[in-house]
């Protein structure tokens, strides 16, 4: 077993990391959603001691996700402290409408998410998600929707609608929604239905659907209700 003490501020950590995991303690004292945790942590929540229990990877060998228990306290109670750590994610409400005689649609027309559907294990069936993607800098959005749907648009077309927490009992992993309205032709439309997106080679098996907007609610996604409901809001001030 090794270890390390961390200092953060008036924070003292002990981080201890089986050498089983095949992992050093310098790997994970350098995975930044690590480090971001403990920096949040209110003064009121005391982290005493964080035992790493699994580490996985990506291909390129860096930290993907960190599973630690830890020795917690809530104004001096113990309290749960199983933690997944990914870090923060983005997604984005991608919105579609067609042009009719080079008229521009206005927010009140009809028109199709742009959404895409991939097996998760954990939910057991495939879903139709919104595009999302580990946030690893400010234009993340763009380029997952570009990689997952094949839509370009720029940093400029998107509206931030808010960011939340989807799972707070065990991950850290906040994500931050956002809203994209694009103008397009009936044949770019089509050019997006049934497109075969994301990574393949990294098990991304994803096929891009159009749903209609006023069908979004029917979904168990939790970001797409988020930001359909903040979408919403926006569009009712």
């Amino acid at each position: 077993m090794e270890s390390a003490v961390w200092e953060l501020g008036k924070r003292r950590v002990v981080i201890e990391c089986p050498a089983s995991l095949g992992a050093s303690i310098e790997q994970i004292q350098g995975f930044p959603p690590l480090r971001s945790w403990l920096q949040k942590l209110h003064a009121d929540i005391e982290v005493r001691r964080v035992t790493i229990q699994s580490v996985d990877t990506f291909k390129s060998g860096n930290i993907g996700f960190v599973k630690l228990s830890s020795d917690a306290h809530f104004n001096g109670t113990r309290i749960p402290g199983v933690v997944f750590l990914r870090g923060p994610s983005t997604a984005v409400l991608l919105m579609l409408r067609t042009q009719e005689g080079g008229r521009v649609p206005s927010r009140l027309d009809g028109g199709y998410a742009v959404m895409v559907e991939q097996p998760r294990v954990a939910a057991g069936e495939a879903l139709l998600e919104l595009p999302a993607g580990m946030d690893d800098g400010v234009c993340t959005a763009v380029k997952e929707v570009m990689e997952e749907t094949g839509v370009a648009i720029e940093e400029g077309d998107l509206v931030e609608l808010g960011a939340a927490y989807p799972s707070p009992g065990a991950c850290d992993e906040m994500v931050t929604l956002y809203a994209c309205e694009k103008a397009v032709t009936s044949d770019e439309l089509e050019r997006v239905r049934g497109r075969l997106g994301g990574c393949r080679s990294e098990g991304e098996l994803i096929t891009v659907r159009l749903v209609r907007i006023s069908d979004l609610w029917q979904t168990t996604d939790m970001k797409t209700l988020a930001a359909l409901y903040l979408w919403d809001r926006r569009k009712l001030i």
